[in-house]
């Protein structure tokens, strides 16, 4: 069982294109204005270069933020600091978040020695609509992280056999 759940990484990776392809095209036009026009003109090519670094960090952004599960153990990554990951043998249960808890909280790993892992990799957009109206429904992760957990236990209880 491999499965990636992105939020809303996808929004971002589609606004890093769609800045890539407008600095080609502001590159493209600004160098047949210098041919055409005045040659002063290729000053204004720190437009694009600045749309450039616009994708990249969109770009960024959309492609970290993820919640991977594995058959041996979970990783979950926001749009910064390092990723993070925790093996399935360690994890007692996968607990639900209680009402009112943060936004970003997806769910809570309770481990075999005591300690409660927040998990909260799922970037949300503070502007969504989705999210001013309601609270981010994280179902998905949830139910994703509990049926991989199960799936842990059953083939762990299929190798004691």
């Amino acid at each position: 069982m491999n499965t990636i759940i992105r939020r809303d990484g996808n929004i971002s990776t589609f606004v890093a294109w769609m800045l890539a392809c407008m600095g080609v095209l502001a590159i493209i036009v600004l160098v047949i204005l210098a041919i055409f026009a005045d040659p002063m003109l290729l000053i204004f090519l720190f437009g694009p270069v600045l749309l450039f670094i616009g994708a990249w960090v969109n770009y960024h952004l959309g492609s970290r933020s993820r919640l991977e599960i594995t058959p041996e153990r979970f990783i979950w990554c926001g749009s910064i600091g390092r990723p993070r990951s925790i093996e399935w043998q360690h994890v007692d249960r996968i607990l639900i978040p209680p009402r009112g808890a943060r936004p970003r909280l997806a769910a809570v790993a309770r481990l075999r020695n005591g300690q409660h892992v927040e998990i909260d990799a799922l970037w949300l957009s503070p502007t969504s609509p989705a999210n001013l109206l309601t609270t981010p429904d994280h179902r998905g992760a949830q139910h994703a992280l509990i049926e991989g957990h199960k799936a842990f236990l059953a083939r762990a209880a299929g190798y004691r056999r």
